[in-house]
């Protein structure tokens, strides 16, 4: 059996692990071992629910058992570095394990820029516990709650729309975005959307002015503004998790793995990187977005391509089409599909069955009509637009 070490467990780490799996007669050929930190598998892109309230743990994360059951071999261990020359991964409990075949996914963590006081007075939001210690500080406060959003990104705009719904008059929120508007490269016509959202439920926005510092009850903004504050929240950008190679690999300046459009690491045929710490060439100016849409289709992609490796096929490029949007403010969200916006019930419905998408695919191992969501041609799109449609109406029906 060829031994397939994933290294994370997190969108694409999960997703390529499964989808490994879809081929019943060639699934036994793969020995497959996830590593992780953590027994369970967090909804990163819903923490802020959790935060606010609006969510328990529970319906965000899930145990990796639960999920791949005894199809995989998991590791509740700490990845330090990884062998390429002996094709060898390292843990922090001094073990080594072999591979036939590596797919780093470890994720990203807090990119702090040297701000002074950033890593110091900013409250991380970068997981699940994250979001657990945020809500107590919050609850723990006095009425009076005076929050500042470090970093106008996704991360930054979801927990600030939910904290807004959950605390309404009792909390006051600012946006602080360092470029000319916040959600970099999003849909203009969705950011304006969100942005008058955000206006409406009293959240300041302050765009085109970088952090200079981070004090332990304010932040010094680039123009010298100082803004007092309760609580400071650290959302303004992501790095690629630390990991240690033999030899030493390409990275970008945001410690993102260099990959070529098969997502391999250069030099290594058998060595793969996906999801927020790949840095995959789009085009010949941008890497790929450090999203959960871009993270699960890369993923399929290289579980596919591992597969026909192994049968003696050509392996296919990964090219990645992105059809829309969606943004979640708490329990309202606002989304952008084939360049319209989607508000209200058919945005929850929408964004209700990403996940639920997502989760059985995982757990049909990458086969069935679910999967189809994730190629790129159009039967898939048609196949998902129906099966969308089907399970929105059988939610209305169930409801009434």
């Amino acid at each position: 059996m060829k031994k397939v070490c994933v290294l994370g467990s997190g969108y694409a780490g999960l997703f390529s692990a499964a989808n490994l799996l879809t081929d019943n007669d060639f699934k036994n050929k793969f020995e497959i071992s996830i590593f992780d930190k953590n027994p369970y598998h967090q909804l990163l892109q819903q923490i802020h629910l959790v935060t606010a309230g609006i969510k328990k743990t529970s319906e965000i994360s899930f145990p990796i058992y639960d999920l791949m059951k005894d199809d995989v071999k998991f590791y509740n261990e700490v990845v330090l570095g990884v062998n390429f020359n002996e094709n060898k991964i390292i843990t922090s409990n001094n073990k080594e394990y072999n591979f036939d075949y590596v797919i780093i996914a470890l994720g990203a963590s807090n990119a702090f820029f040297g701000i002074k006081g950033a890593k110091e007075y900013a409250q991380s939001f970068r997981s699940l516990n994250d979001a657990l210690v945020l809500q107590n500080k919050i609850r723990d406060m006095n009425e009076d709650i005076n929050i500042i959003i470090c970093g106008g990104g996704a991360t930054g705009v979801s927990l600030a729309g939910a904290l807004c719904e959950t605390f309404k008059e009792k909390i006051k929120i600012t946006i602080v975005e360092a470029q000319s508007d916040i959600l970099p490269e999003w849909n203009s016509k969705l950011v304006r959307s969100i942005k008058n959202f955000l206006k409406q439920n009293n959240v300041e926005i302050i765009t085109n002015n970088p952090i200079k510092e981070v004090r332990q009850s304010s932040v010094l903004l680039n123009d010298n503004r100082i803004l007092e504050n309760t609580l400071s929240i650290w959302t303004a950008g992501i790095k690629g998790q630390e990991i240690h190679t033999i030899p030493e690999i390409e990275k970008t300046k945001s410690n993102r793995i260099k990959v070529n459009n098969f997502s391999q690491i250069e030099g290594f045929s058998n060595a793969f990187a996906l999801g927020d710490i790949s840095a995959f060439p789009i085009d010949s100016l941008h890497l790929s977005p450090q999203l959960a849409q871009f993270a699960v289709r890369q993923a399929m992609n290289v579980a596919k391509n591992i597969i026909r490796r192994e049968k003696g096929k050509e392996m296919v490029r990964f090219h990645f089409e992105q059809h829309g949007s969606i943004l979640s403010l708490g329990r309202k969200c606002i989304g952008i599909m084939n360049g319209v916006i989607i508000k209200g019930s058919l945005c929850g419905y929408v964004e209700d069955f990403l996940i639920d998408n997502y989760i059985a695919t995982i757990k049909n191992r990458g086969r069935g009509i679910s999967s189809l969501a994730y190629e790129q041609h159009k039967l898939s799109q048609i196949s998902s637009s129906l099966s969308f449609i089907i399970s929105t109406a059988s939610k209305i029906l169930s409801s009434d």
